[in-house]
């Protein structure tokens, strides 16, 4: 039983050290982080932000228009 677990612990030590130099190996071959990912990133932060923008504006405009259409039957119900 003992050699099983320690090939599951040996195995996964394997797994995360491949991991490991795969992602180590592209950031010193480039030296530097890469500008497609960066941009790519940048423009999915400014759509979430624009749908953000969004959703608070119509939700204003909403209460806006209940708050006017309250205030309007207020009125005409003390006319």
């Amino acid at each position: 039983m003992k050699n099983d677990k320690g090939k599951a612990v040996e195995n996964d030590d394997e797994i995360v050290t491949s991991t490991l130099k795969g992602a180590q190996e592209t950031s010193v071959l480039t030296g530097r982080p890469n500008i497609d990912v960066i941009t790519a990133r940048n423009q999915e932060e400014a759509q979430q932000e624009r749908r953000v923008s969004y959703k608070i504006t119509i939700i204003v405009s909403l209460l806006a228009a209940v708050i006017i259409i309250v205030i309007y039957f207020l009125m005409k119900k003390n006319s």
